[in-house]
């Protein structure tokens, strides 16, 4: 019984995300990455790689994935266990972009922070937060 209850749970996420507006996205991933800006954690490099996140629509710059995309799925839940603070947050940026359910465990106080921001902003602009699920081990 509990697996169907998560699944269904898991399921209305899934609608939930997909409901969300494009641009209520892109500003949370952008207040996040100034908020991250104003921390000094990262060089310019690093953030200009976080932007691209917010810039970028394919996910593959592939033509078979470009013309193909309406034959790949594309719900479902991503699970995130990252050691580099970069890559991890670059993940959730775009994974939150595609709408997908993310599970994910932290690694650094960096990460952590991070969470506190993307939470600050969902919270700010009127997002459920049901979406991020951190998985202690």
């Amino acid at each position: 019984m509990e697996f169907r209850n998560n699944f269904q749970e898991l399921k209305s996420q899934i609608e939930y995300l997909s409901s969300l507006n494009k641009e209520d996205v892109t500003h949370i991933i952008k207040s996040s990455i100034y908020e991250l800006e104003s921390l000094k954690f990262f060089n310019e490099e690093e953030l200009n790689e976080m932007n691209k996140v917010t810039l970028i629509s394919e996910p593959f710059n592939n033509l078979f994935f470009k013309y193909n995309k309406e034959h790949l799925i594309n719900k479902g839940v991503v699970y995130i266990e990252e050691e580099n603070d970069l890559q991890f947050i670059i993940s959730l940026f775009y994974f939150f972009k595609q709408r997908v359910p993310i599970l994910f465990h932290t690694s650094s106080k960096l990460q952590l922070q991070f969470i506190d921001i993307l939470n600050k902003f969902l919270e700010e602009n009127g997002v459920s937060k049901k979406f991020l699920r951190k998985i202690d081990e």
